[in-house]
């Protein structure tokens, strides 16, 4: 009867008309079992949590979400040589010019892409449906069958990937309905989604402790949340909000400056930077510095489609030789994060210094390149969070919390790994761009970019990004991603993002 219950609240919600809602309602899913055949042993909860992993790499690794982030009113190009062979890839400049509209009508790339999905939201609440079966129904296995500390660290993966997948619907809609009960039969509208994400801060931290640091098992080595995890998103949340309740910025800088000190002196090891020679396997996955990340191989046949391959579409050269490479990054703005004649391990690494500082020029993106495996297809992890990403918060959030010794330590952290030139100046505006610029640099190719540019602003300004927003645009939501017109269906609390209609 709840899962009946549960079914019709969903549907109300949602106004799911998707192919999905049939496999959301098949019971013969372990992911979707809550009855008594189910939730008998450890093997259980740990085939549904697993499932509940896929399911949520499912949505991200096929919807092109990363691509998005990343091409979103920013630098990237369509490289000379790859226009001569797909000169119809427009998705590129729907992106780059915040052209949502063409782009959900556009058709051939979509098929490949799925930018057309984005503005479905039903598939994330699946997920956040899944966690709370899983939150609700954990205790339901006997105690001979898993410990204590184990139905809690289960609790906690489930609390995170709610949490997780609630910041990640904020940054794509703003606003969306918030629940966290496992059998929902109400009608609600959107959330104001400062406090969705504070409600969710207060939900991780309840949580976060009972997340072990690592695992014994290598091979849950950053694709299971940790504590550092925990932390990590947590921190990211603040930073978020800060952006957006000036009222209570401060606050929140604080909690993100505190949660990366407690993340960098507390973790025991579990976590350090790698050295400018393990950046190859920095990419490969599962190494100390990996917080969170999504599994893929393409060598062992894991494809979901050319959203999960975008890096082996639009990044790598494909074996066609220098300048083939879709992408390529607009070499004027790379001269504000390299400098000409300052060294920087990244540049060498990251781009063809041939082709760098010609006037005019797009300097060749060859982040990922060293990753090629077998079939000349991207053979590594899409990593959603890593310590060098913690680290930039904590140094942005103590810079704007006037602790600027702290600040630039946690920057140089960073460059000194790079082996380029500490930050040594002593102006307030210049170290936020300084630390702006930094993730910028280091992050570069993995989903950040623009959200960094929306929760700081600097989307407002040209000094940062190809197609600023205006202010007034953005207060309409120019920012977020249009909701699927479905959602409106049997649900009169609910509204669209005005700005896309």
């Amino acid at each position: 009867m709840k899962r009946l219950v549960f079914a019709i609240g969903m549907t109300v919600l949602l106004g799911v008309t998707m192919p999905g809602c049939k496999k959301f309602l098949n019971t013969e899913s372990p992911t979707k079992e809550s009855g008594a055949s189910f939730w008998q042993t450890r093997t259980d909860a740990e085939k549904y949590t697993n499932n509940l992993y896929s399911e949520m790499a499912d949505i991200l690794l096929t919807n092109s979400f990363f691509l998005a982030a990343e091409f979103r009113c920013g630098f990237y190009r369509q490289s000379p040589l790859s226009i001569t062979y797909w000169p119809s890839r427009y998705y590129y400049n729907y992106l780059i010019y915040n052209d949502l509209k063409s782009l959900m009508k556009e058709v051939t790339w979509n098929g490949y892409f799925h930018f057309n999905t984005i503005p479905e939201w039903g598939p994330y609440f699946k997920v956040i449906q899944s966690s709370a079966i899983l939150l609700d129904r954990i205790g339901d296995i006997p105690d001979a069958e898993i410990t204590q500390t184990d139905k809690r660290r289960y609790k906690a993966e489930a609390v995170w990937v709610r949490n997780f997948v609630y910041f990640l619907m904020v940054r794509l809609y703003g606003d969306v309905p918030y629940y966290t009960k496992p059998y929902f039969n109400e009608i609600i509208g959107r959330t104001k989604f400062t406090d969705v994400l504070n409600a969710c801060i207060a939900d991780m931290a309840k949580y976060k402790d009972d997340l072990p640091w690592q695992y014994p098992d290598p091979k849950m080595k950053a694709v299971r949340p940790t504590r550092g995890t925990a932390l990590a998103l947590m921190m990211h949340m603040n930073m978020w909000n800060a952006g957006f309740d000036e009222a209570n910025k401060d606050k929140y800088y604080k909690a993100a400056a505190d949660l990366g000190r407690e993340l960098m002196e507390q973790n025991g090891g579990a976590h350090r930077l790698l050295t400018v020679s393990e950046f190859r396997q920095l990419f490969r996955g599962g190494t100390q510095e990996g917080l969170f990340e999504l599994t893929q191989n393409v060598n062992y046949g894991e494809v979901r489609a050319l959203g999960y391959q975008y890096l082996n579409d639009n990044v790598l050269e494909h074996g066609k030789g220098s300048g083939y490479s879709y992408v390529n990054y607009v070499g004027k703005h790379l001269e504000k994060l390299y400098p000409l004649g300052v060294s920087d391990k990244r540049k060498d690494l990251w781009f063809d210094a041939n082709t760098m500082y010609k006037e005019g020029n797009l300097a060749e993106f060859r982040k990922f390149a060293a990753n090629t495996g077998s079939n000349v297809a991207f053979d590594g992890n899409l990593i959603v969070f890593r310590y060098a990403d913690a680290i930039l918060l904590a140094s942005e959030a103590n810079a704007e919390l006037g602790n600027t010794a702290e600040a630039i330590r946690l920057l140089n952290l960073i460059r000194a790994r790079a082996e380029t030139a500490a930050y040594a100046g002593d102006n307030p505006t210049d170290l936020k761009d300084a630390i702006y610029f930094e993730r910028a640099k280091e992050l570069m190719g993995e989903g950040h970019a623009y959200y960094d540019l929306v929760r700081t602003h600097r989307i407002l300004s040209s000094n940062y990004c190809t197609a600023p927003i205006s202010q007034s645009a953005f207060l309409r939501g120019a920012w977020t991603w249009p909701v699927t017109e479905s959602a409106l269906v049997n649900n009169p609390l609910m509204r669209l993002n005005e700005y896309w209609r």
